[in-house]
């Protein structure tokens, strides 16, 4: 028999069909929800929210139009249940006992032991057909059966759940307290693995999911962050592992204009466009009034979004004002998005995933994230910020976005040192605006460092901020010199104009 032969005699494979967890972000870890006839064992510490996301999951498929099942061998009534329940968004008194049905099965397993329960199961699951079945506590009624051989009773009881499974395509998800050895046997026999954790890092309370195991496709593996709030949980895949699903941007030639003429000159004709740009300074220096400048170019056609942490919408209106740009009235008709986020308690792929989804949601083409900084509070392992930034950038780009990030130095004149190892490799073009000291005089300066593949004005500039904005007062000898020392200064740059044409 040839492998053609083998090949054409084989039956017809069935596609895997997955199920929607109603958990959001779950799904796109788990490569589109669980998998449908599979058994899954749900593993974390009391507290963690595995009965909140098992409820949740069955009243998901409630919403859809389907049966689930909550069987549990613990202690707790339904009663106590539903009244800490039912204060969630997710729970819907309606729906019980027809869609979701509930039942405590510890007495059959003590009186009978598990070979009854099999029995029960087996027979439920056949009278009410439900798409997706929850077991709460089963590992604990395990060892409370007073059995040398419990174990080995317990590793053919999961195995013939698996089988229940397969057979009736009903999912079933174990839940369970207890942690136990990665290579016990009974993580063999189910498809999928999920572990629920809940601890303290450096006194900030910390939940995050890691999925071990996941057959009949792709997950997004590593540790991911979670919440529980009045919608329930809700997971936020690590950006990291999103992006590197994010198809590379194609290069442009084009430039964006800063909104400040001389600034373009001296970057050679404008930030080239889908670059990342990071503004570094001291507080004052003037970093917030660029990017006010740089946003007040956006329109309905090429619109703005910025993402800041430590300046209210309102305080940003009258900064904007007070450099003659109408940042209001472009919130108001649509051109520009603020997006203002206290820095206190938050988790960062939250921040990240929110800054991508209203990129995508008004395919922003001028975005400003004022005060890189605050990515280091909600880090809880701070050498992940490199990582985070650099998946984040190229998730911008690959949405066509040009981007301007700020970041507070502490040195009030130039730094010797910039203390940035996390933007390396990460940002495209770098603008420092420093103050210098002459006699008793402090002005203000801006120093381009570097713009990716591109000539630029090496010169530092003097400037001043006005009502009508950032304004160069750069002296007729620096001038000269400027001009003698690159040539990004005396070929006349082509500008994206703010309707996305080109302007000489």
């Amino acid at each position: 028999m040839t492998e053609t032969d083998t090949a054409d005699s084989l039956p017809e494979i069935p596609p895997v069909t997955r199920i929607e967890t109603g958990v959001e972000g779950l799904d796109t870890i788990l490569g589109g929800g669980l998998v449908r006839g599979s058994a899954y064992i749900m593993q974390g510490p009391p507290g963690a929210g595995k009965t909140i996301m098992a409820n949740q999951m069955c009243f998901a498929r409630a919403r859809h139009g389907e049966g689930a099942m909550f069987m549990t061998l613990l202690a707790e009534s339904y009663t106590r249940m539903f009244s800490n329940m039912r204060d969630f968004a997710f729970f819907d008194p309606s729906r019980i006992p027809e869609s979701v049905y509930y039942s405590s099965v510890y007495a059959t397993v003590r009186d009978e032991g598990l070979d009854a329960l099999v029995r029960l199961i087996f027979r439920e699951l056949r009278r009410r057909k439900p798409t997706l079945l929850v077991l709460d506590g089963l590992f604990a009624a395990r060892d409370s059966i007073e059995n040398p051989s419990a174990s080995n009773e317990f590793r053919l009881f999961v195995h013939e759940l698996a089988q229940q499974a397969a057979l009736t395509d009903t999912t079933i998800v174990i839940l369970t307290n207890q942690s136990r050895e990665p290579s016990s046997p009974e993580y063999t026999m189910v498809d999928g693995w999920i572990e629920l954790q809940d601890e303290i890092v450096s006194e900030r309370a910390l939940r995050s999911l890691i999925v071990h195991k996941q057959r009949g496709g792709p997950m997004l593996r590593g540790r991911h962050e979670y919440r529980i709030d009045d919608n329930g949980v809700e997971v936020f895949p690590r950006l990291e592992a999103l992006a590197s699903r994010t198809p590379m941007a194609g290069a442009s030639v084009e430039r964006f204009s800063t909104g400040i003429e001389s600034m373009d000159q001296m970057l050679g004709g404008g930030i080239p466009e889908h670059s990342s740009t990071v503004v570094l300074g001291p507080t004052g220096s003037g970093k917030t009034t660029m990017c006010m400048q740089f946003l007040g170019e956006a329109t309905l056609d090429a619109p703005g979004l910025l993402f800041g942490f430590y300046e209210t919408p309102d305080r940003l209106y009258r900064k904007a004002a007070s450099v003659g740009v109408d940042l209001e009235g472009l919130v108001e008709s649509g051109a520009v998005e603020i997006m203002w986020q206290p820095p206190l308690e938050n988790l960062i792929d939250d921040l990240g995933q929110r800054i991508v989804a209203a990129v995508q949601r008004r395919k922003a083409r001028r975005v400003v994230i004022d005060g890189i900084n605050a990515f280091r509070r909600p880090l809880t392992y701070p050498g992940r910020l490199h990582s985070f930034l650099r998946a984040l950038n190229d998730v911008l780009k690959a949405e066509r976005a040009t981007t301007l990030f700020t970041r507070e130095v502490p040195q009030l004149f130039f730094p010797e040192a910039l203390a940035v190892e996390e933007l390396s490799g990460t940002i495209d073009n770098t603008i420092i605006m420093h103050y210098s000291l002459e006699g008793n005089v402090v002005r203000r300066r801006t120093s381009i460092l570097k713009v990716r593949d591109s000539d630029f004005d090496h010169v530092s500039q003097e400037f001043e901020v006005t009502g009508g904005g950032i304004v160069f007062r750069l002296p007729e000898g620096e001038r000269t010199l400027a001009k003698t020392t690159t040539s990004a200064t005396i070929a006349s740059p082509t500008v994206l104009s703010p309707g996305g044409g080109r302007i000489r």
